[in-house]
C-alpha cells in the first residue's frame, strides 16, 4: 500500500489484525440495522430482545465474510474514503483474482501462533450468535452449519486471491465447536436451575 503522511493511525488501520476489525465495524452495524427493519417488517410481534439477539448473527456473518473474503477491497476503499486516492501508486496494485491456491498440509500444531489463535477466535461466536438467530437449533446442527460456512468460505478464498488452507478450516471448526458445546451446555444448565 502506498502511505501518504499519517503513518501511525495508517499503520493501525491498514496492516494490522486490530485495524482489519476495525474496518468490520461499520458493515457489522449496517447489517445489523437492516436486518432489524427487515425482521421488524415480517414479524412484528417480535419483541426487542429477542428481535436484538437474532440481528446479532447476521452482523457477525457479515463481518466474518468481510474479513475473510473481501478485506484488501475494504481496506482499500476506506483508503480511498479517507485520502481521496488509490491506496497504490497509479498504474501499479489493482487485484489478482482466480490464484487456486490450495493447501492440505497440516501444520498448525507444529507451529501455532497468532494467525492459528485468530482462525479459531474468528468462528467462536458462530456457536453462540446461530442458536440465537435460528431459534429450535440443536447443537448437530449448529455444529455442522459453522462447518459449512468455514468450508464455504475456504472454497471461495482462491477465486480471491486467497487460498484454502486445511489448517484454517480445522481451527475454524474448533472454534465451532468450542462455543456450540459452551452454548448448550449453558443452556441445559439454566433450564435445570430454573
Amino acid at each position: 500500500m502506498y502511505f501518504p503522511d499519517d503513518m501511525n493511525f495508517q499503520y493501525l488501520f491498514f496492516s494490522t489484525y486490530i485495524g482489519n476489525f476495525l474496518q468490520m465495524i461499520p458493515v457489522a452495524l449496517l447489517t445489523f440495522a437492516l436486518y432489524i427493519v427487515y425482521k421488524r417488517k415480517r414479524s412484528p410481534a417480535l419483541s426487542g430482545p429477542k428481535l436484538v439477539l437474532s440481528a446479532l448473527f447476521p452482523a457477525y456473518l457479515a463481518a466474518l465474510l468481510g474479513l475473510t473474503l473481501f478485506a484488501a477491497m475494504l481496506s482499500d476503499l476506506y483508503y480511498i474514503l479517507f485520502y481521496h486516492q488509490l491506496p497504490w501508486p497509479v498504474g501499479e496494485g489493482g487485484y489478482r483474482w482466480f490464484t487456486f491456491v490450495y493447501d492440505f498440509h497440516l501444520t498448525f500444531f507444529r507451529d501455532f501462533g497468532a494467525e492459528n489463535l485468530g482462525n479459531i477466535l474468528l468462528f467462536l461466536p458462530f456457536g453462540f450468535l446461530y442458536p440465537l438467530f435460528r431459534r429450535g437449533s440443536t447443537w448437530k446442527r449448529t455444529l455442522l452449519m459453522g462447518v459449512l460456512t468455514s468450508l464455504l468460505i475456504e472454497n471461495i478464498q482462491p477465486f480471491l486471491d486467497r487460498s484454502f488452507d486445511l489448517n484454517d478450516l480445522i481451527l475454524n471448526t474448533f472454534g465451532v465447536a468450542i462455543s456450540t458445546g459452551l452454548f448448550y451446555t449453558l443452556r441445559r444448565l439454566s433450564r435445570k436451575t430454573f
